[in-house]
């Protein structure tokens, strides 16, 4: 555009809808109306800058000539008056949905990053405030779940010796799938937050390496987008809290099953949400959604907290009783997902469950026992049964 228009404040402003939707990038205005709904991250990532300046959000994962290398000529309007342009809030910057407060070449290389604990420091320095607040805290005072971190500490191995070990199979079967090794991805929501690729880079890594994702319902992306974005035929598991509206918990185990999915992971041990302070604390300012349940973040007199305002479609009526419906609309296997106790295990193995996963955070319960210690215990229970999942020898092929 030779002859630029130049714009003010105002003039922005009055383009801050669905259908007429102007942001200003580094100076430039553009209108961006005809791209919202076939933008790779979603149409709530701009939208929420309509009007404003998302110079901050766009260049923590763009470069400067993306928009002009993407969009036609005529979509650049001019630019504006420098220093009178409505800018993006604080709490925008400080959060916004998908995009972390650095660049992807700002990061150190992958090959520097030898522990958790350096991933852990990279991701407190990178994040948002509003991501790592989410991602990092835990139920109340953090007392349960700094307990969990010291008890790793306090486990030790017994190495045995002169097995020949050149050539390692890692290769298992988990719940009749079968993966490069004996684990599977577990599901956490909202990855982007952390990346606008979010739990699509996440299944095709996953794919890519041979191991099994289990999809979180509270997921970024839609459940046929995460699988599409993997080589068809690779296997997916699916966790499901059962919501309020049973009938959308019915239509949407009709679309995971449909998926292909035939192993579903139920959530039993966040009946309602967690007290998680640091989240509460750090407001939001960007619609972050999560499309599978259609609830969306918010602000009100309690806090920000994505994990308490997210989980309002979450039913607090769910009992064992309840396992038989499940049966009715369901004929894959369940697994339930967070189990606290023997009691409960015993329980679940009686219920007729395909396995049972122990608690492994302490994000809504305070002052709980890590579960290694009611793994333990359950072991140590003379009158137990095992439930399929787990091995029946230190050394033996994983059961389904």
């Amino acid at each position: 555009m030779d002859d630029k228009k130049i714009f003010k404040k105002e003039d922005i402003a009055l383009h801050s809808d669905s259908t007429d939707c102007w942001v200003i990038v580094n100076g430039e205005v553009w209108d961006v109306s005809n791209y919202l709904s076939s933008h790779p991250g979603g149409a709530d990532v701009i939208f929420c800058h309509a009007g404003k300046d998302a110079s901050f959000t766009y260049n923590q994962v763009h470069d400067a000539n993306l928009l002009e290398r993407t969009l036609p000529s005529t979509c650049l309007k001019g630019t504006v008056i420098e220093g009178v342009a409505p800018t993006t809030s604080q709490d925008a910057k400080n959060e916004s949905m998908g995009d972390g407060l650095t660049t992807e070449k700002s990061l150190p290389p992958l090959s520097s990053i030898l522990s958790t604990h350096d991933l852990e420091a990279i991701a407190k320095k990178h994040l948002s405030q509003k991501a790592w607040a989410y991602y990092s805290s835990a139920a109340t005072d953090l007392i349960s779940e700094r307990a969990k971190l010291s008890l790793w500490d306090r486990i030790w191995f017994r190495p045995r010796i002169l097995r020949n070990v050149r050539n390692v199979v890692t290769e298992r079967q988990i719940h009749g799938v079968r993966t490069s090794v004996p684990f599977y991805v577990a599901p956490a929501a909202m990855a982007r937050l952390a990346h606008n690729d979010g739990e699509l880079a996440i299944s095709k890594a996953c794919a890519d390496n041979g191991v099994v994702q289990c999809i979180c319902i509270n997921a970024s992306y839609q459940l046929e987008d995460i699988i599409n974005s993997a080589p068809p035929g690779t296997p997916f598991f699916f966790q499901l809290y059962v919501n309020k509206n049973r009938t959308a918990t019915e239509v949407l185990l009709k679309r995971v099953w449909n998926a292909g999915i035939r192993v579903l992971f139920l959530t039993v041990d966040a009946p309602v949400p967690g007290k998680r302070e640091a989240d509460e604390k750090v407001k939001t300012s960007a619609m972050i959604k999560t499309p599978m349940t259609g609830t969306q973040s918010a602000n009100d007199n309690r806090g920000s907290g994505l994990t308490r305002i997210m989980g309002t479609y979450i039913d607090d009526q769910l009992d064992w009783n309840d396992l038989q419906w499940l049966r009715t609309i369901w004929k894959g296997k369940v697994i339930l997902k967070g189990v606290q106790s023997v009691e409960d295990a015993i329980l679940a193995v009686e219920a007729g469950v395909d396995g049972i996963t122990l608690r492994y955070v302490a994000f809504s319960f305070h002052l709980i026992r890590a579960k290694w210690k009611t793994l333990i215990d359950y072991i140590q229970q003379p009158r137990w049964k095992k439930p399929r999942h787990l091995p029946s020898r230190p050394h033996g092929p994983s059961g389904a």
